[in-house]
């Protein structure tokens, strides 16, 4: 009985094996399912999609689906090709097929090699098909962009009755009736919706939640308030990092508690349904961005600004033009935000076009009335200041106003914004009411996130100098935990500075030159700045002032990258000065090259074509302008071999003095006169030049003295090698020595040399020894031998 259990146990076993190794077989010989195909069929919605009319939301959408597939395109892509190249090398392996006249392979090897090369070539196919939906998908993403450009355009540039046309105001006569019927419609319905719908339980429950919530929130705000966290100490801040730390504090509780606030109740008011269904979620959200608009504008503005707290300022102005700035972001803050509101309750009535393009004209034209009121409130205070050009000294512990020195860029703004409020004014007339509603709200905005900048940099720059700085506590100790010097790690941490700066500057470019407001709320790298193709414009005259803009961005940038590099960086790396300059020098070189091949590709030229040209002209360049050529190349030559470098004392063409500056062209030499000497590059090459200061700052002197024949020679050198030791410039090694040179007619002649530490001090230690020479002698009796009589005569 057992033996026969035995024995049924034993085919089941081997049954049940069976099927699993056939299940095996069958699921192993199944053709596995290709990870492109969900991404194909994305795509395929996609393009049909893109096919019909869409509007912004509409395209900002299917840019939020076609991420994910070029995600997993590339996911896919790195999964596919390591197998792609260990198939290969199996094939590798089983080397070359035998020729036709060779003896023939065994049939095993022949079938492996069609197998591993039937492997290559689906693994290849599966490769190839990936790719290809990768152009696709980046080709449509070029459409999106494109769609969202042309569609930016077409609003912006949409053409309406002007403010001073008549049928502005008749449209809008006849607009305002129905807009009030219309909004009288729609608060009945939402009174209807609140009695039929949501009822009086309801409302109570959620009356008595919002307060119970407003509440809360108003305790911890007061009590976080009383304790001092909001605001800032009342003496000045101990360093700058406790500086942008109190100002940073402002900023939050002014940017943040107010919206967190109408960001609850709305909320509040969404889950109890107590929204008309036609008016979620426009309305709540156009309310939330108009609170944060307000909020963050103020918060972001008193923490740069500080008005009344001048020690906090983040900025080198003046109080009043300080307070100017604060007080016209703050109502400016009022009118963009109302601009937005209004527009979302306008699209909610399905308003006619003549009330939008009423609230876009009146949000510019508010705009520009607080441009020209802080114009003419800045220009106010200087007829004053002229007439009291000295201002008094103020107490001790403030600010002297007189000090605070404007930085250069304000001398622009001026003229800037003159221009700004031109430009809008001339939009409003022509009638294009949205481009100048996008250029006032814009400039807010540019103003805005420019003083974000500024918070954020400081904060940067105050932590790095903090903990890496080589002077600071926590920077030594920082050091030392890690194991390397101060000075090293203060330079690491300037150039972590900026790294962080420049990316913290490049976010904030695309953020005031990304396509928002128009197309999607956020626009991503490719979309932004540089994503703008200037040669996409369809005339040459704006082709030409892209490139043009573009050219003054990029030397702009360079210049502030060039400053930072030659003032924060370079001191650090332990370099002297001429090679400082001359790694700055060469920086700018390579940057000038950089900004001008990215200018002449968005200028849509092929450099290519343009290194043809070149070497077309270079006969020319040869010919005239050959002094220029081999000044410039003599310049490379001296900022690489450095036979001279910057601060070196040199003679050359009988003119001596100090190198100052070595420009593409020439070499600038300060004389002891303090004259100014320009040397061309190529004279300072094939001419004779000689460095005093070439290999070290060394210098010989020697200062004969001629002393009576009565005179003892042994005092005399000893009294000259005495004087030459007291000096403290003079090296001790090699010491100073005197030589009795010659018997002169009227005397001996001694001369002492001696080695001078700087050769900068050659001229004062000589005058120094000869003055020490002579109250020497003078006390030891030792005479100075007479000119000869023939000198004599001739005086």
């Amino acid at each position: 009985m057992r033996s026969r259990l035995r024995l049924v146990l034993a085919q089941v076993l081997l049954s049940a094996l069976a099927m699993v190794l056939v299940a095996g077989q069958i699921l192993a010989q199944a053709p596995a399912r290709d990870p492109a195909e969900p991404a194909k069929a994305a795509l395929d919605q996609i393009e049909t999609a893109l096919e019909r009319r869409l509007t912004g939301d509409e395209l900002t959408d299917l840019k939020r689906k076609l991420d994910p597939v070029r995600d997993a395109l590339v996911v896919a892509l790195a999964e596919v090709e390591p197998r792609l190249t260990e198939a290969r090398d199996r094939l590798t392996q089983l080397g070359p097929k035998p020729a036709d006249n060779a003896p023939p392979e065994a049939p095993e090897a022949r079938q492996m090699r069609d197998t591993q090369t039937k492997a290559v070539a689906d693994i290849d196919a599966r490769v190839r098909n990936i790719k290809v939906l990768q152009v696709r998908a980046d080709q449509l993403a070029d459409r999106i962009v494109e769609k969202r450009r042309q569609l930016f355009t077409a609003e912006l540039f949409e053409r309406s009755n002007s403010v001073v046309d008549p049928r502005f105001w008749s449209d809008l006569s006849g607009a305002l009736p129905w807009m009030w019927r219309s909004a009288g419609f729609l608060i009945g319905d939402w009174w209807q919706h609140l009695t039929d719908v949501v009822g009086t339980g309801r409302l109570a429950v959620a009356a008595a939640v919002g307060l119970m919530a407003a509440g809360a929130l108003f305790s911890i705000y007061r009590t976080l308030r009383r304790r001092g966290l909001y605001r800032r100490p009342d003496d000045k801040p101990a360093s700058q990092l406790a500086k942008v730390l109190a100002d940073l504090r402002v900023a939050a509780e002014r940017s943040l508690v107010l919206p967190i606030l109408v960001g609850i109740a709305v909320a509040i008011v969404e889950n109890f349904g107590l929204v008309l269904p036609r008016a979620e979620p426009l309305v709540p959200q156009a309310l939330i961005a108009a609170v944060l608009v307000i909020s963050f504008t103020r918060g972001v503005m008193q923490g740069v600004f500080a008005p009344g707290a001048p020690a906090y300022r983040l900025v080198p102005v003046p109080d009043e033009q300080g307070d100017a700035i604060f007080d016209a972001m703050r109502v400016a803050a009022w009118v963009v935000a109302s601009g937005v509101f209004f527009l979302a309750i306008a699209r909610v009535l399905i308003a006619p076009v003549a009330i939008t393009a009423l609230i876009t004209s009146l949000t510019a034209l508010a705009i520009v009335g607080v441009i020209v009121v802080y114009l003419r409130r800045t220009m106010e205070r200087e007829p004053d200041e002229a007439e009291t050009p000295e201002a008094e000294t103020p107490p001790a512990g403030e600010v002297a106003e007189a000090a605070v020195k404007e930085p250069p860029i304000w001398g622009w703004t001026r003229p800037a914004l003159w221009l700004i409020v031109a430009v809008v004014v001339v939009g409003l007339i022509a009638g294009y009411s949205a481009l100048a509603a996008f250029v006032a709200t814009r400039l807010v905005a540019a103003v805005v996130i420019a003083a974000a900048t500024i918070l954020i940099l400081n904060l940067l720059d105050a932590v790095i100098a903090e903990w890496c700085g080589a002077s600071t506590h926590r920077g030594r100790v920082l050091a030392a935990s890690i194991g390397i010097k101060p000075e090293r790690l203060q330079l690491v941490g300037t150039l972590l500075a900026g790294v962080l700066r420049v990316v913290i500057l490049v976010m904030s470019a695309f953020t005031v030159f990304g396509p928002w407001g128009f197309g999607g709320a956020a626009a991503t790298l490719d979309d932004a700045f540089f994503g703008l193709r200037f040669h996409e414009l369809r005339t040459l005259a704006l082709t030409v002032a892209g490139g043009v803009l573009v050219l003054l961005i990029g030397f702009f940038m360079l210049r502030g990258v060039q400053r930072w590099v030659r003032d924060k960086v370079l001191p650090l790396s332990g370099m002297d000065a001429g090679l400082q300059n001359s790694v700055s020098t060469i920086f700018g070189y390579a940057g000038f090259a950089l900004v001008l091949g990215i200018t002449l590709r968005q200028l849509g030229l092929d450099l290519s074509n343009l290194a043809i040209v070149a070497g077309a002209l270079s006969v020319g360049i040869g010919f005239g302008l050959q002094s220029i050529t081999s000044n410039f190349v003599s310049g490379l030559i001296l900022l690489a071999e450095r036979p001279i470098r910057v601060g070196d004392s040199i003679v050359v063409k009988g003119e001596e003095g100090y190198v100052r500056k070595i420009s593409v062209r020439s070499t600038e030499i300060e004389t002891f006169e303090r004259a100014t000497v320009i040397v061309p590059n190529a004279e300072m090459i094939t001419g004779v030049v000689k460095n005093w200061t070439h290999s070290n700052t060394l210098s010989r002197i020697a200062v004969p003295v001629r002393v009576a024949y009565e005179s003892d020679p042994e005092v005399v050198r000893d009294e000259l090698i005495a004087v030459a030791c007291e000096n403290r410039f003079i090296m001790q090694q090699p010491p100073p020595r005197v030589f009795l040179m010659r018997f002169a007619d009227s005397g001996l002649d001694f001369e002492l040399r001696c080695v001078v530490s700087n050769v900068e001090y050659s001229l004062t230690v000589r005058s120094d020894l000869q003055l020490a020479i002579l109250s020497r002698f003078r006390e030891r009796g030792i005479m100075i031998a007479p000119p000869p009589p023939a000198a004599i005569a001739r005086l």
